[in-house]
């Protein structure tokens, strides 16, 4: 989502999507305030006209998942039950979404030279630079084809197929303070509580799907734990003794 001023002052709100492969962009809708139901009616609309992806990567506005709030969006939601992976950027990190904030400079250049005094207004000026954009003007980045036909030269992953996959890998971190490690999963940052007497210690976190096991640095076993999804702070079982 971005901000932009209609032709008489008045602060307006438009929310884009965009492939991240072609840099097609798939919808992009003015609005007074954007608001979380105009995110899902959205979303929903371009499924319908370009295919349901396979993942979905967005900043952590509120109008797009609740893991400030501790709990799940209607977004999300959507997205889990369509078996759509969901991704968040990291917080003040505008990069990781940077092909779409590339697309708001593009498109407020076009903007600032087609004024509209309402939203109807520019609404069609919207519709024309997205044609614009997607049909007509070759993307350097894509070897100067536009971004309508790198979308359609190459082949689509279906729902379902990233979000059932194994996760796993391997993670390096160090004990904070207050006795706890981060680790990102599906998504969402999950604090993980290690314990205060391992404060300062450097471990390793292996990670296959949900399971997490913990070792230091000398490859000594610490604990486990089981991620519920549906909680930010996960606690780690400590190992039984024999």
């Amino acid at each position: 989502m971005t901000h932009w001023q209609l032709d008489n002052g008045t602060e307006v709100e438009i929310i884009n999507f965009l492939d991240d492969h072609s840099r097609l962009i798939i919808a992009a809708e003015a609005h007074a305030t954007v608001k979380a139901d105009h995110v899902r009616d959205l979303f929903e609309r371009a499924c319908v006209l370009w295919g349901t992806p396979a993942s979905v990567l967005t900043d952590n506005g509120a109008i797009f998942n609740a893991a400030h709030r501790g709990g799940r969006s209607g977004f999300e939601s959507d997205l889990l039950a369509a078996g759509v992976l969901y991704k968040h950027s990291s917080p003040y990190h505008p990069q990781t979404c940077g092909k779409v904030e590339r697309w708001h400079q593009t498109l407020k250049r076009y903007l600032a030279k087609n004024p509209a005094s309402s939203l109807e207004e520019l609404q069609l000026v919207l519709d024309r630079v997205v044609l614009r954009y997607n049909e007509q003007r070759p993307h350097r980045s894509k070897g100067r084809v536009t971004p309508r036909e790198a979308y359609e030269a190459r082949g689509k992953a279906a729902a379902h197929t990233l979000i059932n996959q194994p996760h796993l890998r391997l993670r390096k971190d160090v004990v904070d303070p207050w006795g706890k490690v981060t680790v990102r999963y599906r998504g969402r940052i999950l604090h993980v509580r290690i314990g205060h007497h391992h404060r300062g210690k450097r471990v390793r976190l292996y990670i296959i799907d949900e399971q997490i096991r913990v070792l230091d640095d000398d490859g000594n076993y610490l604990g486990e734990i089981t991620i519920n999804p549906e909680k930010n702070y996960q606690t780690m079982a400590k190992p039984k003794e024999n």
